[in-house]
């Protein structure tokens, strides 16, 4: 049975201070129609759930999706024809097209490109909300949901996932990001997070073009507390709306058999590789640089359990893996390095981090096999 045509109407939702970037938008992609939707009190408290519900509502009466997209994303130049696909994919899921690069998806981004997957599932305690396309109907229900379940301050990202899991609706990500995120001022307090830039941003001749695949959730997933600056594991919790608990890395590492001391000793193996080891030390520390290599590790380590699971190799080298694991090392330091030094330093960690992932898939792979 042919699948209906699909119908895309879609908003850019915005604040009155920032009218002119959302205008930019919605002319930067005229095939879509996009309103423009403006927060009805913008002298009050700063919060994007005013503006997100009026977007929301804004379906056209004949859609079949709609994507709600904010005044600081940047579409990537095959916007309309790759967000197409996409929906077609994954007709009845949420599709974020957007995630930072210190996020928990980053993370699951990452694994799906070595894995060969073209799309991700969102594992977030929020839901990635810069651009997102949600089915008509579940769109137009927000609303409702809103005045009967949601604290009028409420951040509209966790809001949506509640309302999505509420719902039971599938929440996915293509690997290769359709949009970025500029950094203006945030008006609801983000700047302090630093730069949030997109996670996998490739080439465009290294976008892959479909068919599309959908990488399963790994049960635990790595993570780099950008606030703190400590490795994480987040392990499966059935209590939590999106399924995870944060925990130790190092802690899920040991109970595998994996020590810190392990660890450290590949660490310093790797960074007597690195021509640039004075300069890596003295933009992070020792301190950070252990982090760093602890959750590449433990990336390494989830990814080969995982391609043995679903029968896959991994490609560490490959066009969308690097254009992934890029992102890593900015996303994870772009609170403690000075925005003037963060692409060198991020350009640095590149061969440490990919050292680090290797590292972990081996012992997983010699472990198994062993």
């Amino acid at each position: 049975m042919t699948p209906p045509p699909i119908r895309l109407s879609g908003a850019v939702m915005t604040h009155p201070k920032r009218i002119d970037a959302a205008r930019a938008v919605a002319d930067g992609l005229p095939e879509l129609g996009l309103q423009v939707v403006v927060d009805p009190e913008p002298e009050g408290p700063p919060a994007a759930l005013r503006a997100a519900r009026l977007a929301w509502a804004a379906v056209d009466p004949g859609a079949t999706h709609h994507l709600v997209i904010q005044d600081d994303a940047v579409p990537s130049a095959d916007f309309t024809r790759r967000l197409n696909s996409l929906i077609a994919a994954q007709p009845d899921a949420a599709v974020s097209l957007f995630t930072e690069w210190g996020s928990r998806t980053s993370h699951v981004i990452r694994i799906a490109a070595m894995l060969g997957y073209t799309m991700a599932p969102v594992v977030d305690d929020y839901i990635p909300a810069v651009a997102l396309v949600l089915p008509a109907e579940v769109a137009r229900g927000f609303e409702e949901y809103v005045q009967a379940k949601v604290d009028e301050g409420a951040p509209d990202d966790v809001a949506l996932l509640d309302y999505l899991s509420d719902l039971g609706i599938r929440t996915v990500i293509p690997v290769a990001n359709l949009v970025d995120h500029r950094d203006d001022i945030s008006l609801v307090g983000n700047n302090v997070m630093g730069n949030r830039s997109a996670a996998c941003l490739p080439p465009p001749d290294a976008v892959p073009d479909g068919p599309h695949s959908l990488l399963t959730a790994p049960a635990t997933v790595p993570y780099y507390d950008f606030w703190g600056q400590y490795s994480d594991a987040c392990i499966p919790d059935e209590s939590s709306v999106d399924g995870r608990v944060r925990s130790s890395a190092r802690v899920w590492l040991r109970e595998r058999g994996v020590t810190y001391q392990d660890m450290m000793v590949l660490l310093e193996e790797a960074l007597d590789r690195h021509p640039q080891r004075e300069f890596l030390v003295d933009r992070l520390s020792e301190i950070s640089l252990s982090e760093l290599w602890i959750v590449a590790y433990l990336l390494g380590v989830i990814t080969a359990e995982h391609a043995r699971a679903v029968g896959r190799t991994p490609d560490f080298t490959g066009p969308l893996t690097k254009a992934a694991l890029a992102t890593f090392g900015p996303g994870a330091v772009r609170r403690v390095v000075p925005a003037r030094w963060l692409p060198a330093v991020g350009s640095l960690l590149e061969p440490l981090i990919l050292d680090g992932v290797r590292a972990g898939a081996a012992r997983e792979t010699s472990r198994a096999s062993g």
